[in-house]
């Protein structure tokens, strides 16, 4: 996907030039929502409010490496009737070819292993900004540490340096930024060490909860790897999200359907303000997926489930 300028936006898996599918059904529910917490731009409660004003009656806050936005969230939509909030995290993992995001729900976000873990993959977060920083600053594309900091308010990662490289006038976009300077392929970018996918979904396991592979377009290889994590307990694997042609969204069902995960998804919304950016409301997962994942995580945890909304319990 390509900002108002034309530059593609990070977090916009999709190509713009091929129909995305609608679905048929009233989109109740996203599973797959970014805050202030990491590198979205609405805080938890901006979010809500906005979202208020949808068709959707369950979300999912999922940010980077973080739960900090997940009690605010909560807190917000108690002052909104038919709308619940399911805890969750989003994290990133690495195989040796390739990257995968997996999305964690009913989560216990007080689980101390659970934020040991996140504050040491904040730490590591943080180490590999000031090391792209610094790598801006020597190919003369100064930004400021302390004004990438303050952009952050939370889990620091690329987007925000990607801003404060807008704020310098160095890219005319964030999308700019990353093609050239911050992306898998950039001259500035730092990759973080990472959790292989299945030492990610059993943290998501300890912690209460049920997995969900992300944006499954963007993984090398997927097959063997829902394998994989299909036999350690995977719940689910994105098919209704972002702008998927028709073709991409059924491919990811016969995925789903082959090793009896559910098919989940969401916006993958981080408010960046790109043109082609999917809202919340706009696509979106059957209404019954939230509470197929919310009876794969009794099948599997009994009562010892990480945390059941109020409004699913």
């Amino acid at each position: 996907m390509r900002d108002s300028n034309g530059q593609r936006a990070p977090g916009s898996r999709h190509d713009p030039r091929t129909p995305a599918v609608r679905p048929e059904w009233r989109v109740e529910v996203d599973l797959h929502l970014h805050t202030t917490a990491s590198d979205g731009t609405l805080s938890p409660t901006q979010l809500v409010d906005q979202i208020a004003s949808t068709t959707l009656r369950i979300i999912a806050i999922t940010d980077h490496d973080s739960t900090d936005g997940v009690e605010e969230a909560g807190e917000a939509a108690a002052k909104h009737s038919n709308l619940t909030v399911i805890p969750g995290i989003e994290l990133g993992t690495a195989t040796n070819d390739s990257e995968l995001h997996l999305l964690g729900y009913f989560i216990d976000i007080h689980n101390e292993s659970l934020q040991s873990k996140l504050n040491q993959f904040r730490t590591e977060r943080v180490d590999v900004a000031r090391a792209m920083v610094n790598k801006l600053a020597e190919i003369k594309r100064p930004v400021s540490w302390e004004r990438v900091i303050e952009m952050a308010d939370g889990s620091v990662g690329r987007p925000h340096i990607a801003r404060a490289m807008v704020e310098a006038g160095h890219v005319q976009t964030v999308g700019e930024a990353f093609e050239r300077f911050l992306g898998n392929d950039g001259i500035a970018r730092f990759p973080r060490p990472k959790l292989h996918p299945v030492d990610a979904l059993q943290m998501i396991h300890a912690a209460g909860g049920v997995g969900v592979i992300a944006h499954p377009r963007t993984v090398n290889r997927i097959e063997p790897l829902v394998k994989e994590l299909a036999n350690a307990g995977l719940a689910g694997i994105e098919v209704y999200a972002e702008k998927y042609s028709r073709n991409k969204r059924d491919s990811y069902l016969d995925i789903a359907t082959k090793h009896n995960l559910i098919p989940a998804g969401g916006t993958d919304f981080h408010a960046l303000g790109a043109k082609n950016e999917t809202v919340p409301g706009a696509n979106g997962p059957p209404p019954d997926t939230a509470i197929k994942l919310l009876e794969s995580a009794r099948r599997m945890h009994g009562n010892n489930i990480g945390n059941v909304p109020e409004g699913m319990s």
